[in-house]
């Protein structure tokens, strides 16, 4: 079985050692990996992951274009490089036209650190041009260790798949981080994909497990969140978590291998 890991972070060479100190700080976090590429490709090749995919953000619209151009370099058959989109961004379909012509297959938008609530009217072009683009969407989902807003909650999430049904959306941290009453109440069930990253370990097993089957274990995809979890123990509480070997073949690799087109 191959493992991909749809929810990984990494920087450029030059970024990683400022940026990690300092989400560190800032989250109470511990990395488990130096956030560069090359540490990560160390890691899953350690922790038995096949492929990543790095979910960048980009915390003011001018870095937009220089993210997606550091992305693209990246590809390689172990990383799947997602690019990156803001709120702000002037001309977001002629980004994403070029996003498509990068190779990228996605891109990440964060509720919080970019200050945006997802039903918000001013995100429409972002959404008709994914669209158009055919591009899939990684959100992040509910509660930030950094933030005290959420307002990335599962009713607003609703309300855009109920608007932009077409949409590609995969919501990270089982639809929303802290806020799994919500996804319960609103998500489950909906087209949209969920990942795992940051959830096993916060959610009982039990909870987990009827979660993901309420869901389908076919839009379910495995994350770790790193370098903010090891992979390796994040699999391992996958393995535990009382699903079945089908489900975790689904989950752990299938299930993104035929999102991702791979």
């Amino acid at each position: 079985m191959r493992i991909i890991d749809f929810h990984a972070h990494a920087f450029a060479d030059s970024l990683a050692p400022k940026a990690i100190p300092a989400l560190e700080a800032r989250g109470d976090l511990t990395a488990r990996y130096d956030g560069t590429v090359a540490d990560l490709l160390e890691a899953m090749d350690r922790n038995g992951v096949a492929v990543s995919v790095i979910q960048p953000v980009a915390t003011r619209p001018g870095q937009v274009a220089v993210i997606n151009d550091w992305a693209a370099s990246l590809a390689s058959d172990r990383i799947v490089a997602f690019g990156a989109m803001h709120p702000d961004v002037p001309d977001p379909a002629a980004e994403m036209t070029r996003m498509r012509e990068l190779g990228l297959k996605g891109f990440k938008l964060h509720p919080e650190h970019q200050e945006f609530a997802p039903d918000d009217p001013r995100m429409a072009a972002i959404y008709s041009s994914a669209v158009e683009h055919d591009m899939i969407v990684l959100f992040h989902a509910g509660a930030d260790v950094i933030h005290e807003t959420v307002r990335g909650a599962p009713d607003s999430f609703a309300r855009v798949i109920d608007a932009w049904p077409d949409l590609t959306a995969v919501l990270a941290h089982l639809g929303g981080f802290r806020e799994w009453e919500g996804v319960a109440e609103h998500l489950l069930g909906r087209d949209v994909w969920l990942d795992t990253a940051y959830t096993l370990g916060h959610l009982p097993d039990a909870e987990f497990v009827r979660m993901v089957r309420a869901h389908g274990v076919d839009r379910v995809l495995f994350g770790s969140d790193g370098p903010w979890t090891d992979s390796a123990e994040e699999i391992a509480l996958l393995r535990s978590s009382g699903l079945t070997g089908a489900e975790l073949e689904a989950v752990l690799g299938v299930n993104a291998e035929r999102l991702l087109g791979l």
